[in-house]
């Protein structure tokens, strides 16, 4: 059994928007003696102190850039829109600070490669949300496939799907926001799907279909590996909510 000892301080953290998910996390982190949220920030300052107020926050800002400047901040939790992710977390950075961004990290290689090399160079830690991977099954499972318990993995299966209950003005089913089944519910299963693999995919064949603002709202895609393996992924935002995954070795499953 691992022991851990608390800091000597918690992370004090700051939220750059008042998204939903946002309101989720900052309730959810209050309980962690590692972790503070001590800031908010929004374009409006009086959505931000609404959001302070009522996930009992002491400090709120009217602009993102007033809470990359504030010096009392170690990290900033980063909910905007997919389309907004590299820009910021490059300025968090460029400010010294480190950013737990949320998924999807990027739009494209070249987004993501920018971000990482913005934390480099400004020596900070840039980390995409995926709570999966720090959850006990997640190790479980890895440790089991490297004892070689299910012999030499040859395909993955992964789905994660959901039933968008706010369709309208929903910020998944604009294209300039970087919306779509495979940005928001996609990214977990390919995530996995790497993570088991370890390698990216030699050649990939997707079948979508589209929404009619032109965002896909389920995507099914086979990837072939160089040598031999495949994985299937499949992700919807129209269907019942489900995730799950399968890891099938040569001598078990």
């Amino acid at each position: 059994m691992t022991s851990h000892s608390l800091p000597a301080r918690p992370l004090r953290l700051g939220v750059l928007g008042c998204a939903n998910i946002a309101r989720q996390f900052a309730r959810d982190v209050a309980s962690s003696p590692w972790v503070r949220v001590d800031a908010v920030a929004s374009r409006r300052s009086e959505t931000a102190l609404a959001f302070a107020k009522a996930c009992g926050i002491g400090r709120w800002h009217g602009s993102y850039e007033a809470l990359l400047a504030d010096a009392q901040l170690d990290a900033i939790y980063l909910p905007l829109p997919n389309s907004l992710h590299a820009e910021w977390a490059i300025k968090a950075a460029q400010a010294g600070k480190h950013v737990l961004c949320e998924k999807p990290l990027a739009l494209s290689l070249a987004q993501a490669r920018a971000m990482f090399d913005a934390a480099r160079q400004h020596r900070v830690m840039l980390l995409e949300a995926f709570p999966y991977y720090f959850q006990p099954q997640t190790g479980a499972m890895l440790a089991l496939l490297a004892r070689g318990e299910i012999g030499q993995v040859r395909s993955v299966q992964a789905s994660f799907g959901f039933t968008m209950s706010n369709p309208v003005g929903n910020i998944r089913l604009r294209p300039d926001l970087g919306g779509g089944a495979l940005l928001d519910a996609g990214c977990y299963a390919l995530s996995l799907i790497r993570l088991v693999m370890g390698v990216a995919p030699q050649r990939v064949r997707a079948d979508a279909s589209w929404a009619a603002s032109g965002v896909d709202m389920s995507l099914m895609a086979s990837l072939y590996y160089a040598d031999g393996r495949r994985a299937q992924l499949s992700c919807a935002m129209d269907v019942a909510n489900h995730r799950h995954a399968t890891v099938v070795g040569t001598l078990g499953t």
